[in-house]
């Protein structure tokens, strides 16, 4: 490197073709490993959100309550948040394969578990288990992806975990309808996905020569005062509650509410679907528009109206009423997720990337403790006035960033 380094600064040449092969090759094995982790995330996300269509037929079959049931699935945000702040930290410091194939196995585990028995407690553990797993493996892919591909590749990483978040459900659903035995071939192909995408990441990364650490992209910004964690957090985490919290209000209670005539796994699979694929096409959308910062401030407004419109809604809702609510919430799940990891991608150091990743992250999980909080409270009228107070905390969001941008120009994408 020193001599030919030497040479082209005496000589002026450009650099030799063999360095321009050893270019196109490193950017190919690049390529392939951005590949392998976003399949990675993908089964990610199937495996962590597959359960919400399995929920009416595991109900009737096991005798749980309401409140079991939504215990068992908000049990996973338990393991998660923890895994998601250890695995940003552990992976900023030992690399992003480490973390991400630990935790795909973990939740591997954890849904085999699910398989071999329904039991509540199986199931409590098994929930908890697989959150603990996806909180490592997402956190450490979205940060992997971001250290390839910059903004691009953090906004891609968030459009292809909630792809999985909206085809898991669905698939569920269509499976469930064979009964127990439905629920255990849905545990058994969430459990196959996930082995075969971590062997084509794994395939990927030994091809590519990566060892311990990430691949770092060189996002080609000027290092300044201006990449801190504080400054990153702030950005971002307005935006967190509003990820997770649209989205299950979403695909978990207004399926309760809305009376389609459909068998229970195949209505809550398709509002999975629905809610899930309305926030992939908006990234995906506003990837290609070239949406800028202000996204995140639509994003806070969909969500509040969203709150507002569920809030005010009666106990059951009429499919005019309730169904186009799930793009909305959609949307706003989506554009908020966008949002806040490429507030971080462009505000965040390197080096604390995935802490901070796994930070917001935490938050955005807080939403999914929205429906149990709803379940829990029992009386109509409060859980429109806990709406209500969402919706205007996502409007003060809202307002509070469309200010900060009019003084701060953020990122461009």
């Amino acid at each position: 490197m020193v001599g030919s380094n030497e040479s082209a600064g005496v000589t002026g040449r450009p650099p030799s073709t063999l360095v321009t092969l050893d270019e196109r090759d490193n950017v190919g094995t690049s390529q392939a490993v951005f590949v392998g982790v976003l399949a990675v995330l993908l089964a990610t996300g199937w495996v962590a959100n597959h359960f919400a269509a399995l929920m009416p037929v595991i109900t009737d079959s096991q005798h749980l309550s309401t409140a079991t049931i939504d215990a068992i699935f908000g049990i996973y945000a338990l393991g998660l948040v923890p895994g998601l702040l250890v695995g940003g930290r552990v992976s900023d410091a030992l690399g992003r394969p480490t973390v991400a194939w630990s935790g795909s196995t973990i939740a591997v585990v954890g849904t085999v578990a699910m398989l071999l028995s329904q039991h509540s407690d199986v199931l409590l553990a098994g929930r908890l288990i697989v959150g603990a797993g996806v909180g490592l493996a997402m956190t450490a892919g979205t940060a992997w992806a971001s250290d390839l591909k910059g903004p691009a590749g953090a906004a891609t990483a968030g459009a292809v975990l909630i792809a999985g978040f909206a085809v898991g459900p669905f698939a569920a659903g269509v499976i469930a309808a064979a009964g127990s035995l439905g629920v255990r071939l849905s545990f058994g192909i969430a459990a196959a996905l996930l082995v075969v995408a971590m062997l084509i990441a794994i395939v990927a990364v030994q091809r590519s020569g990566v060892t311990g650490s990430a691949i770092t992209h060189d996002s080609k910004r000027p290092t300044s005062a201006r990449l801190s964690a504080a400054q990153a957090l702030s950005w971002a985490l307005p935006l967190a509650p509003w990820v997770f919290a649209s989205a299950t209000l979403g695909f978990i209670t207004i399926p309760h509410l809305l009376h389609t005539g459909f068998p229970a796994p195949l209505a809550a699979g398709t509002a999975a679907l629905i809610v899930n694929g309305s926030s992939l096409l908006i990234q995906v959308f506003a990837r290609t528009r070239g949406w800028g910062p202000q996204s995140g401030t639509a994003a806070a407004l969909l969500a509040a109206l969203g709150y507002a419109a569920t809030a005010a809604s009666p106990s059951s809702m009429t499919l005019a009423l309730g169904l186009p609510l799930l793009p909305i919430l959609g949307c706003a799940s989506g554009l908020s997720l966008r949002a806040g990891l490429i507030d971080l991608e462009t505000s965040a150091p390197q080096r604390v990337r995935g802490t901070l990743t796994g930070v917001f992250y935490a938050v955005t999980y807080v939403g999914f403790g929205l429906p149990l909080l709803l379940t829990t409270v029992g009386s109509a009228k409060l859980s429109a006035t806990i709406l209500a107070v969402m919706a205007v905390l996502a409007l003060a969001a809202a307002v509070g960033r469309a200010a900060r941008l009019r003084r701060d120009n953020l990122w461009q994408n």
